[in-house]
C-alpha cells in the first residue's frame, strides 16, 4: 500500500514537471501554459479564416504571437520587443536544438549577425539589437495553404 502511494506521488510529480506548452508543431490547447510560463498578458486573439493568432505581451514589453491552424496546430511564432522571449519555450526542445546547432558560434569570434535556420520543415529568422529584437519561426509544410509569410515579418524592419 505504501509503495503504491509513493508510486502515484512520483508519477504525479513527473506529470507536473513535464513541459506542456504550445510549441511549434504542438497543439494550441496549451497556449495559456505559454502565457503563464512566459509571465505574459494575453493581449488579443485575432481570428482569420485559415488561422488564429494568440498574442501575448511579456513583462519586458516584448510581444509574442503564436499562429494556430483551425485543427489546433501551432505552425508559426513571432516576436518583437526590447528582449528576446524564451525561444526554447516557443520552439520546443527539438526545434530549439536545431536552431542552436545551426547558429553555434566559433570560438573567439564575436558574432554580430542575425541568427537563422533554414530547413525544408523549419525556418527561423531573427535580428535586431539591444532594446529592439524581432524574429519568427514557422513550419512551411504545416502552414495553411496560401499563408502569407510576410504576416510573420511585421517585426523585421
Amino acid at each position: 500500500m505504501r509503495l503504491a502511494v509513493m508510486s502515484l506521488t512520483v508519477v504525479g510529480l513527473l506529470a507536473l514537471g513535464a513541459p506542456a506548452h504550445a510549441t511549434l508543431g504542438g497543439k494550441a490547447a496549451t497556449v495559456d501554459t505559454d502565457r503563464a510560463r512566459l509571465n505574459a498578458r494575453m493581449a488579443s486573439r485575432v481570428a482569420h479564416t485559415t488561422f488564429t493568432v494568440h498574442e501575448m505581451t511579456l513583462d519586458s514589453g516584448t510581444v509574442t504571437r503564436e499562429f494556430v491552424r483551425p485543427d489546433g496546430t501551432v505552425f508559426a511564432v513571432s516576436w518583437q520587443g526590447p528582449q528576446r522571449p524564451n525561444l526554447k519555450q516557443l520552439f520546443g526542445d527539438s526545434y530549439f536544438s536545431r536552431f542552436q546547432a545551426d547558429n553555434k558560434a566559433r570560438p573567439r569570434i564575436r558574432m554580430r549577425r542575425a541568427l537563422a535556420s533554414t530547413h525544408g520543415d523549419f525556418v527561423v529568422r531573427t535580428g535586431g539589437h539591444s532594446g529592439a529584437f524581432w524574429g519568427f519561426a514557422y513550419l512551411p509544410q504545416t502552414a495553411p495553404g496560401g499563408f502569407p509569410v510576410r504576416t510573420l515579418q511585421g517585426g523585421a524592419q
